[in-house]
């Protein structure tokens, strides 16, 4: 089952350009509004527009990763969306970029949030802190176990 790991950034420029460096691929940057709904501590279930369509997003977090548990094209988006906010109620929108880049196995995403901040994510499998630190060579990464919603004050 794929995972990410997370961790906050400071300068996303330059961490771009380590990537770069270790030989990663940009490959595109989209706007992305995620509209999170109210769930227990640890799980996200989110619905993300983008350019590319309308996702229904659910991650449950385990060992310190969020494993992505459904991560599905939706085509009814207002019809989706307005049963979820009955269901469950929104707890918050988040608007941001996301920046990809392929590097290996991994797919690798900077996301720059509005008013929270810039973090990294490695999508893969089987991924463990050394990825961030002797792959990537990001020296102490501040890892975000929690959901991006969670950063919002």
């Amino acid at each position: 089952m794929a995972e990410e790991l997370k961790i906050r950034i400071q300068n996303y420029k330059k961490v771009e350009e380590g990537l770069i460096k270790l030989g990663a691929k940009f490959s595109e940057e989209i706007d992305v509004i995620d509209t999170y709904f109210k769930q227990p501590a640890g799980e996200v279930l989110k619905i993300t527009e983008d350019n590319k369509g309308n996702f229904l997003v659910n991650l449950k977090l385990k060992n310190g990763k969020f494993e992505i548990i459904k991560y599905e094209k939706i085509d009814n988006i207002e019809k989706l969306k307005k049963e979820l906010i009955n269901k469950f109620g929104i707890k918050c929108v988040l608007k941001k970029k996301r920046r990809f880049f392929n590097f290996e196995n991994y797919i690798i995403n900077i996301n720059l949030i509005e008013n929270i901040g810039e973090f990294l994510v490695v999508e893969g499998k089987n991924l463990t802190p050394e990825i961030i630190t002797k792959k990537l060579k990001i020296k102490n990464p501040e890892f975000i176990t929690v959901s991006f919603d969670e950063l919002k004050q």
